[in-house]
């Protein structure tokens, strides 16, 4: 989780980023998609309207959010940056997240 958390410190200090092309997995998802978070931040979010846990193969369950888009959704990604840089959120651990990720959620499903 570590090694995750550090690759979120860098798309949060970079900024927003929209579609690489030259990424060796682009499109891991979609053509077109945003690249901004290549990991989400909101990771586990628990949102059973975003994915849903699953037992892997060491009967563990972990959260499956493969088939949410939304954290590559262009206007998602720049909502996300606009709110952290307003909040000051500057670390990938920072339980404000958790308020960011209610009000994006809630204009992503409207």
């Amino acid at each position: 989780m570590r090694a995750i958390l550090s690759k979120i410190r860098e798309e949060m200090e970079r900024g927003h980023l929209g579609p690489n092309e030259s990424c060796e997995y682009y499109p891991c998802h979609y053509e077109g998609q945003d690249c901004s978070f290549c990991y989400c931040p909101f990771y586990p979010c628990a949102d059973e309207r975003l994915g849903l846990y699953v037992t892997n193969r060491r009967g563990k369950k972990v959260w499956d959010c493969s088939p949410c888009l939304m954290i590559h959704d262009t206007g998602v990604a720049k909502r996300i940056y606009r709110r952290i840089g307003e909040l000051g959120i500057t670390e990938p651990d920072d339980p404000r997240f958790r308020d960011v990720f209610d009000e994006i959620v809630a204009g992503y499903l409207e």
